[in-house]
């Protein structure tokens, strides 16, 4: 059996101590302390049982993968015969060149000439602190992102020192213990995570600071947007698809643009104090300071479930799996639209098609007008094929398809279209002189229709509504509302008001489009590039650059985002992450690291071209991967992902909203009859998942069961707030599929224990 040793027995150390033990080696556990030693083994036998309870111990016995880690009071005895060494000690400079002297002077003493020495370190170079050291070509860094558990990507360093074979033999470790590495080819600061990290974060910074946006919005931007494809495709593999020619294609078409909005980042500002101060504000109404400890629990558990979810996921290249069909499962997509009110697409492209299919979901019937009746005709086709595309992964709210796909209908007839329409939003291509046409032809409707209330919406990705419509007589209800494409699995839409938008439009297309299951993340100016895009080619210009400088392949840049930053950031934004990342919030992250991030992100230079040579590196590794006969099916199969992640964030965020009231709600169960229902609802509450229990016998008719439950104040003072509730969940539920009944938690006894079918939160007790 391989043998591995974990030195420091902190938060990291036990991390990698259940990893490698999950992997299959004997774990000896070192540190100084001979309690931190002994509580550390507890810790790990508690962690994997939580990965046994969430199926990320592979079929594995729990009691068998705990009794591979052993506290070991002996570096020299834990260094026998081991093949790999994992240094976990604090990020202190002096300390690590103690340890790491002492581990060298114990693979002396015990002649082990085979064992690897991998350092945890997140901000320094091996070469710092192992330079003195014999062994030191035995020697890298293996930096993981915590928790390790849920998210794979482990960076490694090498110094110019360390030995190739090596470099080698760690990695394939590594993926043997189900790692993904990332490995870099030479030291730089920053290393491969946190220099795509930060230079998103600075100009995410900065969209704050000149206040284009409010902090909550520019987190939407990402964990409703670009952490989604994020969280699978890393940002070489993702504009690889978003051209049709991949990569060259991509940089052809976009890079003079991009190049523009990047020369435009000023990564010499610095962290204004005042900045700071209201992004931690914004932090704070969202999670009170006494909560983050209950946060840090939820993100964990929530990259869990990540992890569980992709895990049952086809990868790319390999044959569907036989999993069962996500069509039983019903999405909760908030909506109070009757079908009385009307919703006008401009455009019958790919666009048009999918903004007709989200309106139609959401109840209004859809006129899509283009000036070609037979590009009307598909249009209208293609959105009921999406319409059944949204069916099959539950994200229709439970309709029927066929009545949904009933509200898109083709009008040849602009005037007619907006007449009585809530809401138009154009879709045609990215032409200042086609979209500067349209809006006039779209003014001219409006005004013949007498339809002033309507709002006025561009899908526009690079073009700001002033730029088109700036002398149209309704330009007062114009705006962007871009989406990121597909719409219908990617929520966040973009919404830009130009200097002449009423605000209270502004307000109404948001509060419109958030009743369609989207996401509106808010701009308060126009900027170029937006939100996303300026986001986005932040970390994609810093990513380019780390191939281009010869610091990292594509491959391994795209891992660092998809196995890595991206997981964090498909259900958290850049400034809800860092608040998690120091013990004080945004403040005291900056103050820790604040100075750092300057020094990493200072000498990126924007100013850059895209070289061809770079461009062609990129492109032709990306046809390694995915040759240009099989792009179509790639899209198809990024679709699909993304889909099956749209469903499995509503069912995370149903459970979060079941979950995380600070009081109990009352708990609805329909049974048989009064005897059985009082079976069901003491097993609730005694099992701590229920506070105040009412029976339903049916649907129709209710009445109310007090009883034993409402006079045991003991209990319900004891279950009063939800801290513990996911805990109970997961031990005592076996299904739980909130979606099917909205205010109805239906309940059968299996052998004394409460299972739960559906479940919804009904009222607040």
């Amino acid at each position: 059996m391989p043998k591995a040793v974990i030195v420091g027995s902190g938060i990291v150390g036990r991390a990698w101590a259940v990893i490698f033990a999950r992997g299959g080696y004997a774990v000896k556990l070192y540190d100084i302390a001979k309690e931190a030693r002994d509580k550390a083994v507890v810790a790990c036998q508690e962690m994997v049982g939580m990965l046994e309870e969430k199926g990320l111990l592979f079929g594995q016995n729990p009691k068998t993968v705990s009794a591979l880690i052993e506290a070991e009071p002996s570096l020299v005895a834990a260094l026998k015969d081991a093949d790999y060494v994992q240094e976990c000690v604090p990020e202190v400079l002096a300390l690590k060149k103690k340890v790491f002297a002492a581990v060298d002077k114990a693979i002396s003493e015990t002649k082990n000439d085979r064992v690897i020495v991998g350092s945890s370190t997140s901000n320094m170079a091996i070469s710092l602190f192992a330079n003195e050291c014999t062994h030191k070509p035995r020697c890298l860094v293996c930096h993981p992102v915590n928790p390790p558990f849920a998210i794979p990507i482990v960076e490694m360093i090498p110094a110019s020192f360390t030995d190739p074979k090596i470099v080698a033999k760690a990695r394939e470790i590594m993926k043997s213990l189900g790692m993904s590495p990332a490995v870099l080819n030479k030291e730089i600061d920053g290393f491969l995570v946190n220099r795509m990290q930060y230079a998103l974060l600075a100009e995410a910074f900065r969209l704050v600071d000149d206040d284009v946006a409010n902090p909550e919005d520019v987190d939407v931007a990402i964990s409703k947007g670009l952490g989604l494809r994020w969280s699978f495709m890393g940002p070489f593999q993702t504009i690889d698809l978003n051209a049709p020619g991949g990569v060259v294609d991509y940089f052809e078409r976009y890079g003079e643009s991009i190049s523009r909005v990047i020369k435009s980042m000023d990564n010499s500002r610095p962290w204004t104090e005042k900045t700071v101060d209201r992004i931690h504000e914004a932090m704070r109404e969202e999670v009170p300071r006494d909560m983050v400890p209950s946060r840090l629990q939820w993100r964990n558990q929530r990259l869990l479930s990540l992890a569980v979810h992709k895990n049952s996921q086809t990868v790319w290249g390999e044959a569907k799996a036989n999993a069962s069909s996500a069509s039983s499962k019903k999405a909760y997509i908030p909506t109070d639209a009757t079908g009385e009110e009307k919703a006008v697409i401009v455009g019958s492209g790919i666009v048009g098609r999918c903004w007709a299919a989200i309106f139609a979901r959401g109840g209004f019937i859809v006129n899509l007008y283009d000036v070609s009746e037979e590009a009307m005709k598909i249009g209208v086709s293609e959105a009921g094929k999406l319409i059944e595309v949204m069916s099959d992964n539950g994200l229709l709210n439970g309709q029927d398809p066929s009545v949904v796909k009933e509200r898109v209908q083709a009008n040849p007839s602009l005037e007619s279209a907006v007449s009585g329409a809530t809401y138009l939003q154009e879709c045609v291509p990215e032409s200042l002189s086609l979209k500067t046409k349209v809006f006039k032809s779209i003014d001219d409707a409006v005004t013949k229709a007498e339809n002033t209330d309507i709002i006025l919406a561009s899908s526009s990705s690079n073009m700001a509504v002033s730029q088109f419509a700036p002398d149209v007589k309704c330009r007062s209800n114009c705006l962007v509302a871009h989406p990121v494409n597909p719409p219908f699995a990617i929520p966040v839409v973009e919404i830009v008001p130009a200097p002449f938008t009423k605000q209270e439009v502004t307000q109404a297309a948001a509060k419109l489009l958030k009743r369609m299951g989207l996401s509106p993340a808010v701009l308060k100016m126009e900027i170029d590039g937006f939100l996303v895009n300026r986001m986005q080619y932040a970390l994609l210009a810093e990513a380019y650059r780390l191939v281009h400088e010869g610091c990292a392949t594509p491959q391994d840049v795209d891992s660092a985002v998809s196995q890595g930053l991206g997981l964090r950031w498909s259900f958290m934004g850049p400034f809800q992450t860092i608040d998690l990342n120091a013990p004080g919030g945004v403040r005291d992250y900056f103050e820790r690291y604040g100075s750092s991030i300057s020094r990493v992100v200072k000498p990126m230079n924007n100013a850059m071209g895209w070289d061809k040579k770079t461009v062609k590196l990129i492109h032709d590794e990306m046809r390694k991967e995915v040759p240009m006969e099989k792009r179509a099916a790639r899209l198809e199969w990024r679709n699909e992902r993304l889909l099956k992640l749209a469903t499995h964030k509503l069912m995370q965020e149903e459970k979060d909203r079941i979950c995380d009231a600070s009081e109990f709600r009352v708990v609805w169960v329909t049974a048989p009859d009064e005897k059985e229902g009082t079976k069901m609802a003491s097993a609730l509450v005694s099992k701590k998942l229920a506070a105040c229990v009412n029976i339903v016998p049916n649907l129709v008719s209710i009445y109310s069961w007090k009883g034993k439950i409402e006079q045991d104040k003991e209990v319900l003072l004891m279950i009063k707030t939800r801290a513990s509730l996911v805990q109970e969940l997961s031990k005592c539920v076996e299904a739980l599929h909130p979606y099917d009944c909205p205010e109805v938690i239906t309940a059968t006894l299996d052998q004394g224990r409460p299972k739960l079918i559906c479940g919804y939160p009904g009222y607040r007790w």
